[in-house]
């Protein structure tokens, strides 16, 4: 057999245990799951408590959904600086102090779509002079809140943040 088939031989075998060691690190870890959940209260009843947002409930323009966004680590290890996401559905606004804060947890907000996150996005709209004038984004532009953990989550463990939509 000649150097060049064995060379062929052991750098295809060395591939395929490299392809099966990294298989087997990639699945040790950390291991984090987001769960989002809803309930909403109607905008006639302010006191009413929190009801189940299921997929046939009826919202009407006024009324408000808390969303619940959990995250756990099912892994084996710290799961670094974990991030969560939350939707602002079409023909909903996000309502402004809702969001989660804390120490150590990061929120900011997009407003096209999730492509880019800022702790206070703007927008630029022509000014009184009609030069453009660049000014904070209102709320219901909104489109995805992200927050992000300074501390890791450890394995094993959960976390959750919340916020609340307006239905237009």
């Amino acid at each position: 057999m000649s150097n060049t088939r064995r060379v062929r031989r052991w750098a295809g075998a060395a591939m395929a245990i490299l392809a099966i060691g990294t298989t087997c690190l990639l699945a040790a870890g950390p291991d984090v799951k987001v769960e989002l959940q809803g309930t909403y209260r109607p905008s006639d009843m302010p006191e009413a408590k929190w009801a189940s947002l299921q997929d046939d409930t009826k919202v009407v323009p006024g009324d408000r959904i808390l969303y619940n966004v959990r995250i756990s680590n099912q892994g084996d290890r710290d799961a670094r600086r974990p991030v969560a996401f939350g939707p602002v559905p079409a023909g909903t606004s996000f309502v402004p102090g809702t969001a989660t804060r804390a120490a150590g947890l990061e929120v900011e907000y997009s407003i096209d779509g999730g492509k880019t996150f800022f702790a206070s996005p703007t927008i630029t709209i022509p000014g009184k002079d009609g030069k453009p004038e660049t000014v904070p984004a209102p709320p219901e532009r909104y489109t995805t809140l992200r927050w992000t953990w300074e501390s890791p989550l450890p394995a094993g463990s959960k976390a959750g943040v919340s916020y609340q939509v307006q239905v237009r």
